[in-house]
């Protein structure tokens, strides 16, 4: 069995303890290297369109949560944290981006109340899905994830980074692994939202760039399983020769 994450493996051996853990493989989720590159910047005529689309965005500290509108993502914790950025003076926007399935339409009303009962109308713009999450995140001061739960793996968070985007990311789940390999910085503990705003506060006066090399590329990805596969394949073989 493969695991997308060694929290996806822990998970199993607790909760499905005859289960026997050689059989369990950990491949991380990988990401194209070459489609979310280090430095990564739009074109000219996107940042020109993006510009116009949304000019309250323009000179501000943005400060950018991707996710589908349900509870687990964490919305009301980012609606927070953003309040509280905002009431310590920092010129500072939050942006939610995201789809929202038919019946979540009610939950993202409520998003938009609390938005609105902070007095953040001005200060923050929810975006449905689309499909240039790269280009939004690009241009991101800081990604954000307050998943109330442990995700598997948490595929946008490592688009962020791969492009050297600081991320800011509650401490559990595959963020964490993520976190821990490549921007240990950006971890917070969960459901802390006194901390997370002063994070950002420090990174908007001294914006952090993760350095260090990915090790959950696509590359990665495709010859640790097409490996396991190749031993399932030998190991069938040799008993089929037995």
């Amino acid at each position: 069995m493969i695991c997308v994450s060694n929290s996806v493996k822990n998970y199993i051996l607790k909760n499905y303890p005859d289960v026997p853990e050689k059989k369990l493989a950990v491949i991380h989720h990988g990401v194209d290297a070459a489609k979310y590159p280090r430095g990564y910047r739009p074109s000219a005529d996107w940042l020109v369109q993006w510009r116009r689309d949304f000019p309250q965005m323009e000179g501000k500290y943005l400060v950018t949560l991707p996710g589908r509108f349900i509870r687990l993502k964490g919305q009301f914790d980012f609606v927070r944290v953003i309040a509280s950025l905002k009431s310590c003076g920092l010129l500072v926007h939050g942006l939610l981006v995201g789809e929202t399935h038919p019946r979540k339409l009610g939950y993202r009303e409520k998003v938009r109340a609390a938005i609105q009962s902070a007095g953040l109308e001005t200060h923050c713009t929810m975006l449905e899905h689309r499909g240039d999450l790269r280009e939004i995140m690009s241009v991101s001061d800081a990604i954000v994830s307050c998943a109330s739960k442990p995700e598997a793996f948490g595929r946008v968070t490592l688009e962020a980074l791969s492009m050297r985007r600081p991320v800011a990311g509650y401490d559990h789940g595959g963020v964490r692994e993520q976190l821990d390999a490549l921007f240990p910085g950006g971890k917070v503990p969960v459901g802390d939202i006194a901390t997370m705003p002063q994070k950002l506060i420090a990174w908007q006066k001294n914006p952090p760039i993760p350095k260090k090399e990915n090790p959950f590329t696509l590359e990665s990805m495709l010859s640790k399983t097409l490996r396991i596969y190749q031993n399932l394949t030998a190991t069938t073989s040799a008993n089929r020769s037995d």
